[in-house]
């Protein structure tokens, strides 16, 4: 379960990590001007701060929430019940890099902007799917 687990998370990173890369090109060519979006889009960053964050926290916890609450008479869940829900929660939590991309593209707002990006790091971070992790969870839902 845990390599079928990295090979999601890195599906999902990998693009990211080249999608910063590219716009870091961008930005040094001064290929693209968003000053003019962010004028005429004044909520923007508070829109994509409120998305990572979002996405980055939220939306995860409450996916756990209704995991737990949904499994809470069972004695076992099955592994691939676990490795179907960690897998959603990975789609759902990996989000948030891409929103830090949209963030550093239009350069919001500094307060906005890292906000963005620490919701980003805190999914990166918190739901990698580390050994000790991935053995913790199957603990706790005491998986077959």
């Amino acid at each position: 379960m845990q390599s079928r687990l990295r090979k999601v998370y890195m599906a999902l990173v990998g693009p990211a990590v080249a999608l910063f890369g590219a716009l870091y090109v961008v930005k040094k060519l001064e290929l693209v001007d968003t000053a003019a979006i962010r004028a005429a889009h004044p909520l923007l960053g508070m829109g994509i701060f409120f998305l990572g964050a979002m996405f980055g926290l939220a939306l995860p916890l409450l996916l756990r929430t209704l995991f737990v609450y949904r499994h809470r008479a069972a004695q076992r869940i099955e592994e691939e019940e676990l490795y179907g829900f960690e897998r959603q929660l990975l789609l759902v939590s990996l989000v948030a890099p891409y929103l830090a991309v949209l963030a550093a593209f239009f350069e919001i707002r500094t307060l906005y902007f890292t906000m963005t990006v620490l919701s980003a790091f805190y999914a990166l971070y918190y739901f990698y799917p580390s050994e000790k992790r991935v053995s913790y969870e199957k603990r706790i839902f005491r998986v077959r």
